[in-house]
């Protein structure tokens, strides 16, 4: 069977944009090499890690046999994902990292007055204690030394509501947050709302942010202790300030809210935010404060990709190049995921995040081994009733809405000022938010 087979129809059902993401315009097509040309097109090459990320058991040589039907060795890929290096990963990310969700259906969501969520933040991949790791990699100093593996760090810009990537930019040369992030804001789209947490709450990161040609909006939690000037207050409670960054003459005005929240317990949070939103009619201050409870929905779409999708501690590759590969092999492997539930919840008429990320995964995994073994033997009604069935299951098994459920913030080895965690406890509720 070749790949015109079992690749254009996973591409059709569930991978959408698949086969094009693997051959994107502008992508870097390597040098030409003296003697036999490749047996594998590049396209193949990177739409096989793709696939090989999403299963839960085999190697890259048994998935690429599944996907496109030809059998290469083990080192003759690992020979080939080092000579090609990681950009033709990287150049494929835009292809398929895109909203998921529609202002138009029931994904209502990922939007707030017509702004679009979008939040920011870094995670980090744990890496092989292997020669070409400890080159490039850094460990994280811990409360007892250093962290048993170096790790590969990241930053992505995701869309809250449907825990899709929007964007992903790897340190490949142990670069910071700071400056990966840099670069991610730059693809904010116009009517993007981005959500901060307060490593952005500064006035860097502001001016940054007010400069970008699409014009984004954006709320961000900014610490207590950072100083701006009041120009005027608001009827709501709120204020407009003026704030100046040590890195550029000019300043920027910006709305603050100072509020607080209360949980369950009964304890008190204060917030501090900077917005670019204006208009305290249209945007009401206690709106702005509890939708910044969004923003945890990021780190809930990190936590889907490590324990549902790479379901391991180490990435399996050994090399910088190859785990660049392999990050930004996952992070498309959780879009193409992100694009099967929001299909199904469409259909289905639910919330995309009531759709289980583990069953949809599971379910474009066993249509990708049926077809690997029937490749175009199925007739296109027949397999359009399968696809029809896979959804009507999906939208079956859906989940509850979620609990309005808080845990304490404690872990069990404390660092630093963290309390101690001895008993796992939570409350149940609404939480509660007031203007100070």
């Amino acid at each position: 069977m070749t790949n015109q087979h079992l690749l254009p129809d996973i591409s059709a059902l569930f991978l959408e944009n698949f086969t094009q993401a693997c051959e994107p315009q502008g992508t870097t097509q390597p040098p030409a090499r003296p003697g036999r040309p490749p047996r594998l097109p590049l396209r193949d090459i990177v739409a096989g890690l793709v696939w090989h990320v999403m299963q839960s058991a085999g190697t890259l040589a048994q998935s690429l046999a599944m996907l496109c039907g030809q059998s290469l060795s083990e080192s003759a890929l690992s020979e080939r994902r080092q000579t090609l290096g990681a950009q033709p990963w990287i150049d494929a990310l835009p292809c398929v990292l895109r909203t998921a969700a529609d202002a138009t259906t029931r994904h209502l969501c990922a939007f707030y007055k017509g702004w679009h969520l979008t939040a920011i933040d870094g995670t980090t991949f744990n890496v092989a204690n292997t020669p070409p790791m400890k080159c490039s990699a850094r460990k994280s100093k811990a409360r007892r030394g250093y962290d048993a593996f170096p790790r590969l760090s990241c930053v992505v810009l995701a869309e809250l509501g449907t825990h899709a990537p929007l964007a992903v930019h790897v340190g490949q040369n142990s670069e910071s947050e700071a400056a990966l992030a840099r670069e991610a804001i730059k693809d904010l789209q116009p009517g993007d709302l981005l959500l901060g947490d307060r490593y952005y709450g500064a006035a860097i990161w502001v001016m940054r942010l007010q400069v970008l040609p699409t014009k984004p909006g954006f709320l961000i939690r900014v610490p207590e202790a950072l100083k701006a000037k009041i120009l005027r207050y608001n009827s709501d409670g709120t204020t407009i300030v003026e704030v100046k960054s040590r890195e550029c003459r000019d300043s920027s005005t910006l709305r603050e809210i100072k509020a607080k929240v209360r949980k369950g317990n009964g304890d008190w949070v204060y917030l501090r935010f900077w917005t670019n939103l204006l208009d305290h009619i249209l945007y009401p201050a206690l709106e702005l404060v509890a939708l910044y409870a969004k923003r945890w929905e990021q780190e809930i779409a990190f936590r889907e990709l490590k324990h549902h999708l790479q379901d391991d501690n180490l990435l399996l590759s050994h090399t910088p190049v190859t785990a660049a590969q392999e990050i930004c092999a996952l992070f498309m492997a959780q879009a193409i995921v992100a694009g099967i539930r929001s299909k199904a919840a469409t259909e289905g008429k639910t919330d995309i995040l009531q759709i289980s990320f583990r069953k949809a995964l599971e379910a474009c995994r066993n249509l990708g081994w049926l077809l690997s073994i029937t490749g175009d033997k199925i007739p296109p009604p027949i397999l359009a009733m399968i696809v029809q069935q896979i959804q009507t299951r999906l939208q079956a098994s859906a989940t509850k809405k979620r609990r309005r459920r808080s845990c304490p913030r404690k872990v069990r080895q404390p660092i630093n000022s963290w309390p101690r965690l001895l008993e796992n406890t939570y409350t149940i509720g609404d939480a509660q938010y007031e203007l100070r």
